[in-house]
């Protein structure tokens, strides 16, 4: 059963990843564009990033913590319940970088209007995703070395 948990939060966590390693891989072409550019792919491009986004990444940091409990005592669990957290802080940086610049730049679709200081809004929200993507990286590499230290304890036990 946990080896399934293990498995199902590990497709979850690389799912999250990918999502913001697309971002992070966007971000440098998306400094240089004009306010037009950038509003017309903001405004169509991260509709299901929206919807799938959250699901995905509340479902693998729910996982985690269900590793981390059915875990208690073993050499892995510390790696995994740091997982856990550095998922909530990538969510953290999230909701204090990337939501109000995204709110910002939906209610441009509301108004068709583009604000002056644009630019800090998208550097908000191209940070946002940077600063997001390298929690989500450490959570990751922690949950993968937390399979690993329990692979390595099963090989010590036999």
């Amino acid at each position: 059963m946990l080896s399934k948990i293990r498995f199902f939060a590990l497709i979850l966590a690389a799912l999250t990843l990918g999502m913001r390693f697309a971002h992070v891989m966007e971000a440098a072409p998306k400094l240089h564009w004009e306010a037009e550019l950038y509003f017309q792919v903001q405004t169509s491009l991260y509709k299901y990033f929206a919807i799938v986004g959250p699901i995905v990444q509340i479902g693998s940091i729910l996982l985690i913590f269900t590793i981390a409990y059915l875990s208690k005592g073993t050499k892995s669990f510390r790696y995994t319940i740091l997982s856990a957290f550095s998922f909530i802080f990538s969510l953290g940086v999230w909701f204090f970088f990337v939501a109000p610049a995204a709110a910002q730049i939906k209610e441009w679709t509301v108004t068709n209007t583009i604000p002056e200081h644009w630019n800090s809004i998208r550097s908000a929200w191209q940070f946002g995703q940077v600063g997001a993507f390298s929690f989500d990286l450490i959570a990751f590499c922690l949950l993968v070395s937390s399979v690993l230290f329990t692979k390595e304890d099963s090989i010590q036990k036999s």
